[in-house]
């Protein structure tokens, strides 16, 4: 029986240790050192397909117990792992996929709810090109705790369904038939304190085999990832070629590298998902040469470079430069292994509240996904993850949000070779004090960050790492970000940034746990959960979080609304969309021309989401995507996103290529107190400006005004404006994209309109590229 007392935590240790190798930090699991899961073109036997499955009722605190002796021996008692047990009994299921029964549809229990336990087993061959080869368990996804038997014996545990694993199979199984026994146990979220998550999340809690597992054989010496970091856009890489000897004798070997071109035109660029597949000739590059290495018997070490790429092509956004490095490892003239991983030369940094990528400040407007899929659950695939980031491509966004969980190692892949940014993130939804507590006493939420950066490590498209979303506990929140980015920079630096995705109403703009960090992120839903209203709520907050934190890039990771099952609210989110979106770019860092904002401070916008998707209490499904779960039928919010990031994006990619210290250039035109027209002393075209600002002082009224400009052929368009703030001078902002082109061209009059008999003073009137 699952206690739901807040006392009982599990035992169950993490699998994952940091050991200093060769001056460097190296992930171990499982006792071997913890794999890249970039995918080779090694021996690989996939696990996919039928599989022998029996559900069971699962005793979730005996599942989140230490593995001992004594637990091994109980939990073989029923015999469900054994050479000899008879499953013809046991139900039939396809994996990888869910264990629960997914009907495709877009509706509530869609999906069932089961976060219980599972057995699998299924049997497969080994032929002779096996034998005399290491070979590893490679597991991208089960959920939550699973347990490992190959023909019959134990091969270890993981904890956690959103990260990839490992173990050692080499001396488990034989040529021949083998026997995989899988135990898993996935207790109900909100029963536990101790689980990453832990609460009734806003998305949905699949059971099971969730990705494809697979054995990969190697030489039993072998290369077990290389880590390149680009530490400049001059061409220098620091690379680490992680070396793994799991002979019982001592051996003197070879190793060296190449760099090899990639060309994003190709059409085996987005083909297949390996490295080795996309090369194409080879790069001019230096420090690389032939090394001898001498690994004693079991032994792991590390051989460190420091490698220059002349000339080198940058990756960038949508422009999806890649390099390929090739290590190889040879004994005599005999090679034993090769090793490929893609990368990209990019450099990541903030100035004050800009981010800059390459050097260059950047604005990012992106779009959120969570990786679901109504027939698949979270079970992806190459050709789902493609499909789904060409439609995203398509909305002329450049950043993804992979939503609050890490995505399978292809969605970063993909994102690399199209050239949009991502930030990702570990599972900590809306964590409280005891979860925090608990996870000190546990550390599975340290283990879920490791693997979440070194199942990625060379992937360029992952700009931040983000450390949890919408946690209350500060302090706690505090601490646990000081000591993850304090171990990131200190014994595994890759040169990202780091982030959260904090509630702007927990506590608030004055929020601690932002300071270790390198960017201060929000959700933002004024008018929505925090009060107030969506553009006015928005634009005091991110006011007062720059005033807070004026040395800090802002992000708004989060701003969005359901449209409702029934469409009740279908145009509601389109409103809400677009009230919060106007108050974020007023203090964007670019402009969709590509100037650079000194005074902006908003460095990245995310909307939630593109898709909709399940969640987990099933009492409805959230429709806060553009697009339904179907990915074909579209809301009408869908239309207005596609215009404004077009426009915001489609001449420059959101890169600042160009900086000039004039903010503004003042109208020439009278000044006038009350309300009324006023004449333009000359014709002024405005078309090229994205505002219009007029300055105002308001003793008494917070209602907005109409703002209308006239051309020189008396033709009109007018801006029906959001609240002031009254008793101090306040900018109104009209956003002149929103008026015919053909007026502003040859603007002559501008018209202001009150209610009420209503007087305010104008201070000024200017126009420019940016808000203020």
């Amino acid at each position: 029986m699952t206690s739901n007392t807040y006392e009982v935590i599990g035992s169950l240790k993490s699998t994952m240790q940091l050991k200093t190798i060769d001056g460097r930090t190296v992930p171990f699991q499982n006792d071997i050192p913890y794999p890249s899961f970039e995918p080779q073109q090694r021996n690989i036997l996939n696990l996919s397909g039928e599989w022998k499955k029996q559900r069971f009722e699962a005793d979730h605190d005996w599942s989140m117990s230490e593995r001992n002796d004594e637990w091994i021996r109980q939990t073989e008692r029923e015999g469900y792992h054994s050479l000899t047990f008879d499953d013809s009994s046991w139900e039939s299921r396809s994996l990888p996929l869910p264990e629960n029964r997914l009907t495709g549809k877009e509706e509530v229990k869609a999906a069932e709810t089961y976060e219980n336990g599972v057995w699998y087993r299924r049997t497969f061959l080994l032929d002779d090109t096996w034998s005399e080869k290491v070979i590893t368990l490679k597991c991208l996804g089960v959920s939550y705790v699973g347990d490992f038997w190959i023909n019959g014996t134990y091969a270890g545990c993981h904890e956690g369904g959103y990260t990839p694993f490992a173990f050692d199979a080499t001396n488990l199984v034989t040529t021949g038939e083998n026997t995989i026994a899988v135990r898993v146990d996935n207790p109900p979220w909100t029963t536990r304190i101790d689980m990453v998550p832990a609460i009734n999340n806003d998305f949905f809690n699949y059971t099971g085999i969730i990705h494809d597992l697979y054995l990969e054989a190697a030489s039993a010496v072998q290369v077990v990832r290389t880590d390149v970091v680009p530490k400049n856009t001059e061409g220098d890489l620091e690379v680490s070629v992680v070396l793994e000897n799991r002979t019982d004798s001592e051996q003197n070997l070879f190793l060296t590298g190449l760099v090899h071109e990639t060309d994003m035109l190709s059409p085996v660029f987005l083909t297949e998902p390996d490295a080795k597949s996309i090369c194409a000739g080879k790069a001019e590059f230096s420090g690389m040469e032939e090394r001898s290495v001498f690994l004693a018997a079991g032994e792991t070490k590390v051989i460190s470079y420091h490698v220059k790429i002349a000339a080198p092509k940058l990756w960038s956004i949508r422009e999806p430069n890649l390099y390929v490095m090739e290590v190889q490892l040879s004994k005599g003239e005999k090679q034993l292994d090769a090793f490929y991983s893609q990368f990209g030369i990019r450099t990541l940094e903030t100035e004050k509240a800009q981010i800059k990528l390459n050097g260059k400040p950047v604005f990012l407007a992106g779009v959120a996904r969570h990786e679901e899929w109504p027939e698949y659950g979270r079970t992806a695939s190459w050709e789902r993850i493609k499909s789904d980031f060409l439609q995203i491509a398509d909305l002329s966004v450049n950043m993804v949000r992979t939503a609050h969980y890490p995505n399978h190692v292809y969605t970063f892949i993909m994102l690399d070779r199209l050239g949009l940014t991502a930030m990702s993130e570990i599972p900590l939804w809306q964590f409280e004090t005891h979860h925090y507590e608990a996870q000190e006493q546990r550390g599975i939420s340290y283990q879920m960050w490791r693997e979440m950066i070194y199942s990625n490590y060379n992937r360029p498209s992952i700009i931040m790492w983000s450390t949890q979303n919408e946690s209350k506990d500060v302090l706690l929140r505090k601490a646990y970000n000081e000591r993850l980015a304090a171990e990131l920079r200190s014994s595994y630096n890759d040169g990202r940034l780091t982030t959260q995705s904090a509630a702007a109403d927990q506590p608030g703009y004055d929020d601690a746990s932002m300071e270790p960090l390198d960017v201060a992120g929000w959700t933002m839903y004024f008018g929505i959960f925090h009060g107030s209203t969506p553009y006015e709520g928005t634009r005091d907050f991110i006011e007062k979080a720059h005033a807070r934190w004026p040395d800090k890039p802002i992000i708004n990771t989060e701003y969005g609304i359901w449209s409702n099952a029934d469409k009740s609210f279908i145009e509601k989110q389109v409103e809400i969309y677009e009230d919060v979106q106007l108050a974020l770019i007023e203090k964007a860092t670019v402009s969709p021309q590509g100037i650079v904002n000194e005074k902006g401070y908003v460095a990245a916008i995310d909307y939630w989401t593109v898709f909709d998707w399940y969640v987990n209490h099933n009492e409805f499904y959230q429709t806060m995507g553009m697009y339904h779960m179907d990915r074909k039928t579209t809301k009408p919010l869908y239309d207005r996103f596609i215009e404004d990031h077009r426009r915001l994006m489609g001449e420059t990619n959101g890169i600042g290529e160009v900086s000039y210290k004039q903010y503004l250039s003042k109208l020439k035109g009278a000044i006038e107190k009350d309300t009324g027209e006023f004449f333009l002393e000359e014709v002024k075209d405005l078309s090229e400006d994205n505002y219009l600002i007029v300055s105002i002082f308001d003793p008494e009224s917070e209602d907005g005004m109409s703002v209308s400009i006239t051309n020189a052929s008396g033709i009109s368009d007018s801006y029906q404006t959001y609240g002031i703030k009254t008793k101090e001078a306040f900018p109104v902002h009209v956003p002149l994209w929103k008026l015919k082109k053909d007026v502003l061209k040859t603007a002559s009059k501008i018209k202001i309109t009150l209610k009420g008999g209503r007087k305010l003073e104008i201070i000024e009137m200017m126009s420019g590229m940016f808000g203020r």
